[in-house]
This record gives C-alpha cells, sequence and structure tokens, in this order.
C-alpha cells in the first residue's frame, strides 16, 4: 500500500534496473557535493516517473523554503520537493533519478513507497551518493569509500568498525539488505577548509566511479572545468595567505608519507571514445526531436496537489471575481459583498436596501396614523430637545415638506451611500437617511 507516492498516468514501460539517488541535506552535504552533482544531472531528467507529497515528510523550519521579495512584495516560492525522474544518461540509456530533498519525517513508511517503486519498474540496482570531511588536501585526487551489497561489484573493502548517523540513502540500504537487491554507496573525502565551500571534484569523481559501476554515461565535463578553475584560484589564495600554504603543505607531506589509506579508491579515468558517423547522426536526430516538442507551461504541468491547496486557492480566487461583479457587470461595491458574501444583514434590512436600490422608495414605512391623502405617517419618536437626533429629524421633516409641495424625481442612492444609510432605528422603523454624528455632524447654526 502506498503511503506517499503516486505514479502519473503515462509510466515508462520496460524494466529500468539503474536507480541513482542523490537526495541533498545542507547540514551534511560537505563541499555541497550533493548540490553539484544534482545540477549535473538535471539535463538528463525527463517526466516524472513518480510524485510524492512532501508536505508530511519535510520540517519546514530546518529546510524553510525560499521566498522571492520584489518591489514591496513577495513575488515567488521555492522550495524543493521529491521526485522521480524517467533519466537517461549521454547514450539514451535510461535509468531513474531520486532528486530533492532528503525527507525529514516517515522513513519507514517511504522505504515501503521505494519497494513499491523497486517492484514496479524492476530495479536491480540503487546507487547513492555521500560525502565526508577528511583532512587530506586538494591537490591530491579525490579519494572515496565504495560500500555495496552487490556481490558482483567487489569493492575494496575498508576494515572499521564504527557508529554513524545515517542518511536516508543509509536507512533504506540497511532495510533491503535481506532482498535481492543490489545497492552501492559511494562516500568521497572532502579537505576540511572546503566543507563549507564546494569540491568540484570530489563530485565529478563520485559521478565517475558510478558510470563504471553502473555502466551508464554520466556528464562530468562541466565539475571537471569547474575543479580545474578552483585549483588556480586556491593556488592564488595560498600566495597570498602563508599560512594556508603552510597547512596544505602539512596535509600533502602526510598524505605522500602514508600512501593510498586503506580502504579508499579513486575513481578510474572515463574512456573517451571517437563516435561514428551514425552515432553522431542519431545523436542529431534525438537532439532536434527533443527541441521541437513545445515545452509546457510550469503552472500546467506543476499540478500535484496531495493536499488540495492549489484547488482551493483557485476556488477562492473564482469565488472573489463572481463577487466583485453585479449581475449587470458593473462592479460590486463593498456592502453589497458583504451581503451577498457573509449573509450579516438581517432579512429586514436587505429588502430595504434592495428597494432603495431599485427606485422604488427610500424609506421604509413604519406603522402609524393615517395622512390626509392616504398614506401611512411612521410613529413619532420622542427625543431630548437639543439633541441632534431633534435637530436632524425636524430638518428631515422640513425636506419631506418642501417635496409634498413641489415633488422631484427621486434619485437613486449611490452604492457607496448605501453603508451609511441602512442603520435600524427601533423595531418600527428603518431610516435610510444616516443620521451625522461626531466629527461627521452637521455644524449648528452659530458655528457657521
Amino acid at each position: 500500500m502506498a503511503h506517499y507516492v503516486s505514479f502519473p498516468d503515462e509510466v515508462p514501460e520496460g524494466p529500468i534496473e539503474n536507480l541513482v539517488i542523490n537526495l541533498v541535506d545542507p547540514a551534511t552535504d560537505a563541499g555541497a557535493v550533493s548540490r553539484l552533482i544534482a545540477h549535473s544531472l538535471a539535463p538528463l531528467d525527463g517526466q516524472p516517473a513518480a510524485l510524492f507529497d512532501t508536505d508530511p515528510l519535510m520540517d519546514y523550519r530546518a529546510q524553510r523554503p525560499w521566498v522571492n521579495f520584489e518591489d514591496g512584495k513577495l513575488v515567488g516560492l521555492w522550495r524543493d520537493g521529491l521526485v522521480l525522474s524517467n533519466a537517461r544518461d549521454m547514450e539514451g540509456q535510461p535509468f531513474l533519478h531520486l532528486h530533492g530533498m532528503e525527507p525529514d519525517f516517515h522513513w519507514e513508511a517511504l522505504v515501503s513507497d521505494m519497494l513499491d517503486i523497486v517492484e514496479r519498474f524492476g530495479v536491480r540496482h540503487i546507487f547513492a551518493f555521500t560525502a565526508i570531511g577528511s583532512a587530506t588536501p586538494h591537490t591530491r585526487p579525490a579519494d572515496m569509500v565504495v560500500r555495496s551489497s552487490d556481490p558482483d561489484t567487489n569493492p575494496e573493502v575498508l576494515e572499521a568498525n564504527f557508529w554513524f548517523q545515517s542518511s536516508f540513502a543509509d536507512y533504506l540500504e540497511f532495510q533491503t539488505s535481506r532482498l535481492d537487491l543490489g545497492m552501492t554507496n559511494v562516500a568521497v573525502r572532502v579537505p576540511m577548509y572546503l566543507v563549507g565551500h564546494h569540491f568540484s571534484a570530489g563530485a565529478a569523481g563520485v559521478l565517475k566511479m558510478v558510470s563504471s559501476l553502473s555502466g551508464l554515461r554520466l556528464p562530468v565535463g562541466d565539475l571537471e572545468q569547474d575543479s580545474a578553475g578552483q585549483v588556480e584560484e586556491l593556488a592564488e589564495l595560498m600566495e597570498q595567505n602563508e599560512e594556508l600554504k603552510g597547512m596544505i603543505a602539512a596535509l600533502e607531506n602526510d598524505y605522500d608519507q602514508e600512501g593510498a589509506t586503506q580502504g579508499f579508491v579513486t575513481a578510474p579515468e572515463m574512456e573517451l571514445a571517437v563516435p561514428s558517423v551514425d552515432e553522431i547522426g542519431r545523436a542529431a536526430e534525438q537532439f532536434l526531436a527533443q527541441a521541437d516538442v513545445t515545452l509546457p507551461n510550469p503552472a500546467e504541468t506543476d499540478q500535484y496537489d496531495p493536499q488540495g491547496l492549489i484547488q482551493r486557492i483557485a476556488e477562492f480566487r473564482q469565488r472573489n471575481r463572481v463577487m466583485e461583479q453585479n449581475d449587470d457587470g458593473r462592479p460590486r461595491s463593498r456592502f453589497e459583498t458583504n451581503v451577498r458574501f457573509g449573509d450579516v444583514v438581517d432579512r429586514g434590512v436587505r429588502e430595504a436596501f434592495e428597494e432603495s436600490n431599485n427606485g422604488k422608495s427610500k424609506r421604509v414605512e413604519g406603522e402609524g396614523s393615517q395622512r390626509s391623502d392616504g398614506s401611512s405617517e411612521p410613529e413619532h419618536i420622542d427625543t431630548p430637545p437639543n439633541s441632534p437626533d431633534t435637530a436632524q429629524t425636524q430638518q428631515d421633516d422640513q425636506i419631506d415638506g418642501a417635496g409634498a409641495a413641489d415633488p422631484e424625481p427621486e434619485q437613486e442612492p449611490s452604492a457607496s451611500d448605501n453603508a451609511d444609510s441602512i442603520r435600524p432605528s427601533n423595531d418600527k422603523e428603518f431610516r435610510l437617511w444616516p443620521r451625522r454624528r461626531g466629527r461627521h455632524a452637521r455644524p449648528k447654526d452659530e458655528d457657521r
């Protein structure tokens, strides 16, 4: 039963024997070897062969996402998840590439998911990397320890007995050691003064070793070029810093006197075969075929949403777009939106608002006495003399009287006035004209 993995509808066909695992933990990635390898293998990745629900697997406080600040607001967010890609080496040979951030939680459940992947794709061998700091100079070839459960590999064994904190690849290796499945781990030594920087020579050595053991042809040219540039930079620093120069000279002396450490090996040089005309033609056709394919929009392809967050945001935005317009297409006022969205106004006030908005009436009449013309008159409400309400009521009566003598066409109140114009004064009357109070009160005659 799958816990955190799911497979897309279109998956690679046929068995894929090799699985390469490269999960990055910045806290333990000495010399940024894992990141350098990830950068080198990224162009080989194709479509996802499996997707992982990484939200319950990651500790966001330990591996915080990155956000992009631009001109006063956040415009982007990036976090590296966990993806199994269908990759091809430089000669077109397929392999699976598990890359991304190393998970923090639920390792046993994830190991069970990895067994589903092994069974589904027919994986026969798994390769993983790691890097460890060591008192070795960068001027000597990068050496490494090769640990394998595959008897056919027969690496030189490091005779030692010690405990160390495992990575997820180590945990997977131990759990699968009882299965008929070969797993190889390559641990390269990084000079101690480059642990917090990058060590391109070590990353290139790891890829060379994996290429020789797996039969895959992995890219190392960029890493070797960067390594040559790093050697030149360190040489200039050594000329300027006598202390650094003396330390590296002492490391070189110890390394040369002790010779090769038992159990450590160096990566073999990759054979450079000159391709034939037919091979060049097939490679050109494959490149043009990939170039003709229209790349999909990342916003459309990155729709794997196990937690439902993408769908929830899309629904929220769509509802807001609907709420921001009336049925006739005009912009909806803030009060109208609140009535429609939250239903926070009682039914009587909402009906009064709809009537006033349609121009039918400007006042909701309450129970009262009959006027001479047969219309109902709202009940008189006693208010203290000289109060703002009394003055406002008298002024409203004057306006009403003037209107009776010389009626004028009613003017529909604007939407911006409606928020202040609807206020229940008691249980039997609703006033649709605002009572002005406080700093918005009408000035008295003596203040004018």
